[in-house]
């Protein structure tokens, strides 16, 4: 499944943390540090496993990441700041 940031979504950093407005329901999302790095990487890669990949070899971490990358993808899809390309 190929991933792409909302283009219609408004994102700012503020003080080290990701905000995102979701214009069509008005919402403010804010990432964790995680959720921000996950989010970053979508400008680059746009699947779930190159993601969980590229994260487990970048912070030397084991699989168990790939449960918080799914999470977040799905809580990101449901509030539509990211969207199925």
């Amino acid at each position: 499944m190929s991933l792409i940031k909302n283009p219609k979504c408004i994102y700012k950093k503020v003080d080290g943390i990701g905000v995102i407005l979701e214009p069509e329901s008005g919402k403010f999302i804010e990432l964790n540090s995680t959720a921000l790095e996950i989010w970053n990487l979508l400008d680059e890669i746009g699947d779930a496993a190159l993601l969980e990949k590229k994260l487990i070899e970048k912070y030397e971490m084991n699989e168990a990441i790939g449960i918080d990358i799914a999470e977040f993808l799905t809580n990101a899809l449901a509030a539509n700041i990211i969207i199925k390309n």
